[in-house]
């Protein structure tokens, strides 16, 4: 950095050889709400900062934003190899790893191998093709910019982007505070109210322990595709498996429950959480509409707003905090026979994603607790024991989370079904 990017007096220090690898943490005690790091704009790399600084022309700007950036990093990367470091941004560049454990770091094939039976595999590899398209993109623009520094762009963008609310949402790498690394369950936010980039931590710390942030409420197999770690099995309330349903399109009145769906702002396929912790009401309302068959379509309109709103005219307090948002006032259609439909078919999705996991439960467990620090095996071998480490964690709450909602779902089709026999209707 220059003498005018230089940063303020910190508390805190990079080590690099923590157990997430590199880090902040306190050289004096830290006090909870006290304001850290006060980054100053002129450090900051944003689109438009990274437009005007690249030697790239015109065409730069014609990018996506994401894009933009990557080629500026790129570009900065070749130049610094190709020993021309003069750029104001060259010694934070030098300082970006040059492989962060991201998805984009994945061969193919351990992509398809390690997340097998995984949602998180359709989302890794999706990630992986949309880069590709990306990197396509910009160098038919700027063919000098090889694959290779373009890919390490995105890598390093997915692990270390910032948005910054009080600049309307705009994308930014905040050099430092992307050094802070999350924790689950941590309530500390990057900030930039004041104009300079801050953080208010959510405890106190003592000299010589790491300082960190949150980045936001993501899933453990979130944390591993962007930013390559998972936290231990328990340890992230964010867990989640997401279920995916949709309108059959051999339903006979797909095209009508489609459309009525989009009437109240729904789309034909939707995704909802499990978690440890149970599923939302509006997964079985929705999945109640998805399944009903009702001898007039025009009475769809009607159901999908008695499955998914409720009564809109709903008064007081209640009325009050839904204002007649989807879900909070609907209901599951058909009684209890479509209560127990509805159960039916949760219960077989979860089985059926239980049934996809190549591994036995005690050997992702095995891996789970193995040290991913440590690689085992052969050399050539290493790099994949590390990934699959890694991910050990993340089938192993993902599988207890498919679990324990399987085994709620066909107790409750037990009590369900028993109230049927006896008169329930």
């Amino acid at each position: 950095m220059t003498t005018q990017q230089a940063l303020p007096a910190q508390k805190l220090e990079l080590v690099v050889d923590l157990p997430e690898g590199r880090g902040l943490v306190a050289t004096e005690e830290v006090r909870r709400g006290e304001s850290l790091l006060d980054i100053p704009e002129s450090t900051l790399i944003t689109v438009e900062r990274a437009i005007a600084e690249s030697n790239l022309g015109p065409a730069h700007a014609n990018l996506q934003e994401w894009s933009v950036l990557a080629a500026f990093l790129a570009e900065q990367a070749l130049a610094i190899d190709a020993g021309a470091d003069g750029s104001r941004f060259a010694t934070y560049v030098r300082a970006l790893p040059r492989r962060t454990g991201g998805v984009l770091d994945w061969p193919e094939e351990d992509v398809k191998e390690l997340l097998a039976g995984s949602p998180s595999q359709r989302a890794a590899m999706e990630r992986q093709a949309s880069v590709d398209a990306a990197i396509d993109e910009i160098r038919a623009s700027f063919p000098q910019l090889t694959p290779g520094a373009l890919r390490w762009a995105f890598d390093v963008l997915f692990s270390r982007l910032i948005r910054l609310p009080n600049r309307g949402g705009a994308l930014a790498l905040v050099p430092w505070a992307d050094m802070l690394n999350h924790r689950p369950g941590c309530d500390a936010y990057i900030d930039d109210t004041g104009g300079a980039v801050c953080l208010s931590p959510d405890r106190r710390y003592k000299p010589g322990e790491q300082v960190y942030a949150s980045y936001g409420p993501r899933p453990s197999s979130e944390l591993l595709i962007s930013y390559g770690f998972a936290p231990a099995v328990g340890e992230n309330p964010d867990d989640e498996f997401e279920v995916v349903l949709g309108i059959d399109p051999n339903d006979r009145h797909a095209d009508a429950k489609a459309d009525a769906l989009r009437r109240i702002g729904l789309s034909p396929v939707e995704a909802f959480p499990l978690k440890l912790n149970g599923y939302p009401k509006q997964l079985l309302q929705y999945a109640s509409f998805a399944l009903c068959d009702p001898d007039d379509p025009k009475e769809l309109p009607g159901l999908a707003e008695k499955a998914l709103i409720g009564n809109r005219a709903v008064g007081g307090l209640l009325g009050a905090i839904t204002k007649g948002k989807r879900g909070t006032q609907g209901e599951v259609l058909g009684g209890v026979a479509g209560e127990i439909a509805v159960r039916e078919l949760l219960a077989d999705i979860t089985s059926d994603a239980l049934s996809k996991y190549p591994n036995t439960l005690e050997k992702d467990r095995e891996i789970a607790t193995s040290d991913p620090t440590k690689p085992a095996g052969k050399q050539a071998k290493k790099k994949k024991s590390f990934l699959a480490e890694l991910r050990g964690p993340v089938r192993v709450s993902e599988r207890r989370i498919l679990a324990k909602t399987d085994s709620e779902v066909r107790l409750q089709l037990r009590k369900l079904k028993a109230s049927q026999m006896t008169g329930g209707n």
